[in-house]
């Protein structure tokens, strides 16, 4: 007969010599990114940390972002996906290790005189009656030979990473469109301030031409052209609350706010942003969240190649149990009411109609899927960069065109001034002269807030100043 300890011994042995990690190890793959961006970016400028919108020394914006990171249902949904898959990291790790239950059982018993099964002694059936107690405790422990429980623990854990950085990515987005938002406004009460002057002058150009076509000097046309450029200069003005409002709604949504509690100021006129150097196409992988997020989706993908394989293999689990079984409570604890039972089991999927098989090709598909996600999600990160610079460079030389003109145009508003002071000219002449710079005005201001805009989108596309340390903090932040 074998013993017990020859059998453990056995199954030990095979243990260590059969154990292995099924399945294929985790390679990053080569982000394949060109050497230099399509649209020409310069080596200078801010670098953008963690908290980018600093670096533009607003208060206002200050607290608006300080507001959103606060009361954003998006950041609290990320946050919860990452407790939720910590839980299951927690989990998995769990299967690495023995489970032990105890239980105790206390009854009364007593066995039919009249079933088939009672023994008959004599003519007479036999009974039995009375109490039972027990004790006991067993334990379970998988032998992880093919590395079955490790794959699942691995792949846990960059589900866990992905949810981490998922979060990190929400950030960004979140700082960067109530960043976008904010200059938004900011360009609209800059616009606002130019429509208005614009209009003024369009009041007053119609008010001499109105006087002109009184006193015969003028004709009709010229009245109605000057009337209908001052409605719809009127229309533009009162067009203006509308899309403030609007902005103003997104920008409340974005920090948790109603609309009627948001109170902004436009502090001076919107200045030109700063530079921010965009550095390299090959570091875009260390500087954003999303990139990173689908590695760790692969990562997890891969890890479950193993896990697939793993069904086709024996698993070898020990079990055992020792406790105490006695009719009479108090002597439950004693040697002659021991019991135990330990030993191993194996189970060998022999026919399973081809589900194994079909795991297996799923998960590699997989693999191939997460892959192709990754390698398109790095070609739409580079077009995001490189549609950010060509806005920022294409709204630079416009706004220097536009300065070009509005220098000239005050130049000739400046002559037309003097000329009818002079009284060389009337003042519809100096009204005329206007409409070119004070119209100039206001597309600057809308350029400034396209190149604020086209600021804010380059920020995104860079990972609005994320790093690879930054994922423990916000893992550690969501406790």
């Amino acid at each position: 007969m074998i013993r017990l300890n020859t059998v453990l011994t056995l199954v030990a042995t095979a243990a260590l010599t059969a154990c292995t990690t099924l399945g294929p190890n985790y390679q990053a793959p080569a982000p394949n990114a060109p050497a230099s961006y399509r649209a020409a970016a310069s080596s200078a400028g801010a670098e953008l940390q963690r908290d980018w919108w600093l670096v533009f020394g607003d208060a206002q914006l200050n607290a608006l972002e300080a507001q959103a990171l606060q009361a954003s249902p998006t950041l609290a949904a990320a946050a919860a996906r990452i407790q939720r898959a910590r839980a299951v990291f927690g989990a998995t790790q769990a299967d690495e290790l023995p489970r032990v239950d105890v239980g105790a059982s206390a009854g009364g018993l007593r066995t039919s005189a009249k079933a088939t099964t009672t023994p008959v002694l004599n003519g007479r059936a036999i009974t039995f009656e009375g109490e039972s107690f027990g004790l006991q405790a067993s334990i379970g422990w998988e032998l992880d030979l093919w590395g079955r429980v490790k794959r699942q623990a691995e792949s846990a854990q960059a589900q866990l990473d992905a949810s981490t950085l998922d979060a990190a990515a929400a950030r960004v987005a979140l700082t960067t469109d109530v960043a976008a938002a904010y200059w938004q406004w900011r360009a609209l009460a800059d616009e606002a301030a130019a429509l208005q002057r614009l209009r003024d002058s369009r009041a007053k150009a119609f008010q001499v031409a109105q006087t002109r076509f009184d006193a015969g000097a003028s004709t009709t046309q010229d009245l109605e052209r000057v009337r209908a450029e001052l409605a719809a200069a009127d229309a533009d003005v009162a067009d203006l609350p509308r899309r403030q409002a609007l902005v103003l709604n997104q920008i409340a949504a974005l920090t948790g706010q109603a609309a009627a509690d948001l109170k902004l100021e436009a502090n001076g006129t919107l200045p030109l942003p700063p530079a921010i150097r965009a550095g390299l196409p090959s570091e875009l992988l260390q500087r954003r969240p999303d990139l990173a997020q689908s590695l760790a989706q692969l990562h997890a993908a891969t890890a479950q190649v193993g896990i697939a394989e793993a069904a086709f293999y024996p698993s070898i689990k020990l079990t055992g149990s020792f406790g105490y079984s006695s009719e009479d409570l108090g002597s439950l604890i004693s040697a002659p009411a021991r019991l135990y039972n330990i030993g191993p089991s194996i189970s060998l999927p022999l026919f399973e109609g081809g589900r194994n098989k079909a795991n297996l090709a799923g998960a590699k598909a997989q693999v191939d899927e997460s892959l192709a996600g990754f390698r398109g999600r790095m070609l739409q990160a580079l077009r995001e960069v490189d549609d950010a610079l060509a806005e920022l460079q294409g709204r630079a030389a416009t706004m220097d065109a536009q300065n070009r003109t509005l220098a000239s145009s005050s130049q000739a508003l400046a002559v037309a001034r003097s000329r009818y002071d002079k009284g060389a000219v009337s003042y519809l002449d100096v009204t005329e002269a206007e409409r070119t710079p004070l119209a100039t005005e206001r597309a600057l201001a809308q350029l400034r807030g396209a190149q604020w805009a086209a600021t804010a989108q380059l920020v995104k596309a860079l990972g609005g100043g994320w790093a690879p340390a930054d994922t423990a903090t916000t893992a550690s932040a969501a406790r």
